[in-house]
């Protein structure tokens, strides 16, 4: 991997990652980055949290979340701006570290999007119960968010809990995965009033 930057900021910030020795000049549609923030500080209201996306109109979605006093990191893979640039929107204020591992050429199998949410569950019942015992969560994601409608193998998700609560035994996790019989494994693990993220490709 490749650091890219290690910067304080708060509100929009680009870097050109076509600028890395790990990442071509031209014919890149995405690039696969592991962002961290320290020494960060609260916004007036709520949380704080990272957006990743390829400039110009910021979307309404999350990368990462933290709250004053955190270092925590996420696994992001974003589009590249026609210029090889990706841009990062902080509300709150941190030092950003953004690490390249790779990248996906334009033409491959894997088509880059803007970030788009696709579920929020915050103004209804929360998902799963303390006994281990609740019902998955049935997500439709083909034709939303710029997902096409067939001919789909696999989604990138960006997938946060937040306002979580504690099982009656051991920490919280979440598992994604393609319905049917559940596997014995988990994508994202919370103890109770948590907000945070992981990157998943389902």
């Amino acid at each position: 991997s490749s650091r890219r930057r290690h910067t304080r900021y708060i509100g929009d910030w680009s870097s050109d990652v076509c600028s890395s020795d790990l990442v071509p000049t031209s014919g890149v549609s995405a690039v696969a980055l592991n962002v961290t923030v320290t020494q960060t500080e609260d916004p007036t209201i709520g949380g704080g949290y990272v957006t990743v996306y390829p400039c110009g109109t910021r979307p309404d979605a999350s990368n990462l979340n933290f709250v004053g006093g955190q270092t925590i990191p996420n696994s992001v893979i974003a589009p590249v701006s026609a210029s090889g640039e990706v841009c990062f929107y902080v509300y709150g204020t941190a030092h950003l570290i953004p690490d390249v591992s790779g990248y996906f050429p334009t033409g491959s199998g894997f088509s880059a999007l803007s970030p788009a949410r696709v579920l929020d569950t915050r103004g209804g019942a929360k998902v799963g119960n303390a006994a281990g015992t609740g019902a998955p969560f049935v997500l439709q994601v083909l034709g939303k968010g710029g997902v096409p409608a067939s001919g789909v193998g696999a989604v990138a998700l960006n997938v946060t809990v937040t306002q979580t609560e504690n099982p009656t035994i051991g920490g919280g996790y979440v598992t994604v995965f393609p319905c049917g019989t559940r596997p014995d494994a988990s994508n994202l693990n919370f103890v109770g009033g948590q907000t945070i993220p992981n990157s998943v490709i389902a």
